[in-house]
């Protein structure tokens, strides 16, 4: 899918405009996930509901465990209410995150051709233009490093950013506008959960 953010403009006699490039300034947004199967082949498609039927049943098995272990870390704590658990409170939450990240970051870097393709890619970069002009304004990269961090490379200053920050990247105005969105290809594998 692709969203053109400059054209060419007419000339208009009736205004008195020449003609010239233009930069559309509407506000378009774009996903964190990208899921191209609706614009697939029948054949592609087929190929895609494999990986996608084994995603699903991942995430149930997965479900199951962690409701599975919940049952059980209560059982634990009612047989042992005397010792203290090793990480509670927000250091458990912190060291929880800290894993899911861990995890979700393997799995979108991990070498390509290891899983089943889903049809779902992930954004990893986005080139913005900041400005009202097409013959003027400026380029900034974002890159994504790692869970909700992203650079920000702006010349020779980069700043770390958040997923909300890039989200925001829609135009509209002088605002930044995504120009060219980078996503990555989401397989899904054994261990992939």
């Amino acid at each position: 899918m692709q969203f053109v953010r400059f054209y060419w403009k007419q000339n208009s006699n009736s205004s008195g405009t020449e003609a010239g490039k233009a930069k559309i300034l509407r506000s378009v947004s774009f996903p964190k996930v990208l899921d191209i199967w609706e614009f697939c082949t029948d054949e592609l498609k087929k190929s895609l509901d494999c990986g996608r039927e084994f995603e699903t049943k991942q995430r149930e098995e997965e479900d199951n465990r962690n409701l599975t272990n919940k049952d059980q870390d209560v059982n634990m704590k009612e047989e042992s209410k005397d010792e203290k658990p090793k990480l509670v409170g927000v250091a458990a939450k912190l060291a929880i995150k800290q894993d899911q990240i861990r995890v979700d970051d393997e799995k979108l870097y991990r070498p390509h051709g290891q899983g089943l393709d889903t049809g779902n890619f992930q954004l990893v970069g986005v080139v913005t233009h900041k400005g009202r002009s097409a013959d003027g304004g400026h380029y900034i990269g974002w890159v994504h490093v790692s869970g909700d961090d992203w650079l920000r490379c702006d010349d020779d200053i980069v700043t770390v950013v958040k997923n909300d920050d890039i989200m925001a990247l829609r135009g509209g105005g002088d605002w930044h506008t995504a120009y060219l969105c980078l996503y990555r290809k989401i397989e899904v594998t054994k261990s992939g959960m």
